[in-house]
C-alpha cells in the first residue's frame, strides 16, 4: 500500500516526510484510512458511516473488507471529492453487500462521467502514456452520484453537520468535506503532498486560481485534522494552517507572474520560459514537483486566460511537422547532419535542444536508424533527469516509440 503510516503532528509540516507503506487502520479518533495510492476514509458519525473517496474499482473488495473489519455500522453516505478513477470507482462491493448510501458529488461529476463515456479511447491512451501501462486502459463503468450540489451542501448524519463545498482545482467537479463538530477536514486532491497537480499536459483544463482560493478558505476553518487525497494525515491546527497557506502561496506566486506578463503583452513562449515557482516553497517536502511540473501550471494558466495560439504566426496555419522537418534537414545538409548535431548537444548535456534535433531527424526520415537511435538515447536521458511523473510518462513513450521503430528495422 501507499503512504500514511501515522498522522503527522507538528507545527512545522516541512519537517515531515510521507512514509511509504501502511495497512488499513484507525488513523484518527473514529476515522479509518485505507491507503493504496489514494487515501480512502471511513468516519463514524454516531451509528452511521460516511465513506470519503471509495477508491479504485479493482480495490473495492479490499476496501470493503477493511471497513467491515473495523465497523459494522451502515454506510449511509459516500462522497466523491471528484470523479477521477482513483477516487470514485470503488463503491461496488458496498452496494453488493447491501449498503445503499446517498452518493454525494459536485454536480459536474455527472458531466465528467458523460465525457468519459464519449472519450473512452482517448483517456485509455492517455493513461497508457502517462503511467507507462502495457496497453490502453480506462474504466467504462460508473456508479453515478445520487445527490449533487453546485456550491455547497449541508447534510446531517447522526446529529453531525457534514458540509460539502465545491472547489475547482485539479478538476471542475472537486469538493472538500468539513465536519466542524470533529474539526475534520477531508481535502481530496486539493492536498496531495506534492506540488499541486494543476498542469498535466494531457488532460482537460485545470484551475490554479480557484485552487488557491479553496486552500485559503480551508486554512481559516480551524481544522485539527487534515485528511488529504494522497499522502500523510496532518494533526494540529497550526500545522494545517501553515501547510494550506504555503500551498496557496506556491500557486499565487505562479499565478501573479503569469498575470503580470500576459498583461504586459508578452508572448506565451516568453512567459513559459520566464516564470518559475518560489524556490523556498518548492523546497518544502509537501510541494516537491515529483508528479506535475510548475511549467505545466504556467501552460494551463495561459490556456485558461487565452487562446490556443502560441504567439508564433507561422504556427497559426502551419505546414505539417514532417514537411518542416524535411526542410530543416535539407538546410542542414541532410538527416545525418541533424543527428550529428543532436549527438553534440546530448554529449554536452543539453537534452532539451537534442530532443528538438531528434524530432526533426526522425520526422524527416522515420526509417533512418541513426535518427531513431538518437531519439531513443535523448529521451532516455531526459527520462533519467526529470523528476515529474507527468513529463516522465511522455518522455518514456517517446523513447519506447524509437525502440519499437528500431526493432521493426531489424
Amino acid at each position: 500500500m501507499a503512504e500514511t503510516e501515522s498522522p503527522m503532528k507538528t507545527t512545522d509540516p516541512a519537517r515531515a516526510t510521507p512514509s511509504i507503506k501502511c495497512d488499513a487502520h484507525e488513523i484518527a479518533p473514529g476515522v479509518l484510512i485505507y491507503s493504496d495510492f489514494v487515501n480512502t476514509y471511513a468516519t463514524k458519525l454516531g451509528d452511521e458511516l460516511l465513506l470519503i473517496d471509495p477508491g479504485f474499482a479493482h480495490l473495492s473488495g479490499a476496501v470493503h473488507r477493511s471497513v467491515r473489519a473495523w465497523s459494522d455500522a451502515p454506510v449511509t453516505s459516500a462522497v466523491y471529492t471528484h470523479g477521477h478513477a482513483d477516487h470514485a470507482f470503488g463503491l461496488q462491493a458496498f452496494l453488493d453487500a447491501g449498503d445503499r448510501p446517498q452518493i454525494v458529488a459536485q454536480e459536474n461529476c455527472l458531466d465528467r462521467f458523460r465525457r468519459y463515456r464519449l472519450t473512452h479511447g482517448l483517456n485509455a491512451h492517455i493513461n497508457q502514456r502517462q503511467f507507462s501501462l502495457p496497453a490502453p486502459m480506462f474504466p467504462d463503468r460508473f456508479i453515478e452520484p445520487t445527490l449533487t450540489f453546485r456550491q455547497a451542501l449541508s447534510q446531517r448524519i447522526s446529529g453531525h453537520e457534514v458540509l460539502y463545498t465545491a472547489a475547482r482545482g485539479e478538476t471542475d467537479d472537486g469538493c472538500y468535506v468539513w465536519i466542524a463538530s470533529k474539526r475534520f477536514l477531508f481535502t481530496g486532491d486539493l492536498v496531495i503532498w506534492q506540488a499541486p497537480n494543476c498542469g498535466n499536459p494531457q488532460k482537460v483544463q485545470r484551475y490554479p486560481v480557484d485552487w488557491a482560493e479553496a486552500l485559503e478558505t480551508m486554512a481559516g476553518l480551524g481544522a485539527e485534522w487534515l485528511f488529504p487525497g494522497h499522502g500523510l494525515v496532518v494533526q494540529g491546527e497550526a500545522a494545517i494552517r501553515e501547510m494550506l497557506t504555503n500551498t496557496a502561496l506556491y500557486l499565487r506566486s505562479i499565478i501573479d507572474q503569469v498575470l503580470e506578463r500576459i498583461n504586459r503583452g508578452e508572448t506565451p513562449e516568453e512567459i513559459y520560459h520566464a516564470v518559475e515557482p518560489d524556490p523556498a516553497l518548492s523546497a518544502l517536502p509537501y510541494l516537491a514537483a515529483r508528479y506535475d511540473h510548475p511549467k505545466f501550471i504556467v501552460r494551463n494558466l495561459l490556456r485558461l486566460w487565452g487562446g490556443w495560439w502560441n504567439g508564433n504566426a507561422a504556427d497559426l496555419l502551419p505546414a505539417t511537422w514532417q514537411r518542416q522537418a524535411e526542410e530543416i534537414a535539407a538546410l542542414a545538409g541532410g538527416v545525418e547532419a541533424l543527428v550529428g548535431r543532436g549527438r553534440t548537444h546530448l554529449d554536452a548535456g543539453d537534452t532539451a535542444m537534442a530532443a528538438h534535433l531528434a524530432e526533426w531527424a526522425t520526422r524527416a526520415e522515420p526509417g533512418n536508424r541513426s535518427a531513431q537511435e538518437l531519439k531513443r538515447d535523448v529521451y532516455g536521458a531526459r527520462l533519467r533527469e526529470e523528476p515529474s511523473l507527468m513529463a516522465q510518462g511522455i518522455f518514456r513513450a517517446a523513447r519506447n516509440d524509437a525502440k519499437q521503430v528500431l526493432q521493426d528495422l531489424e
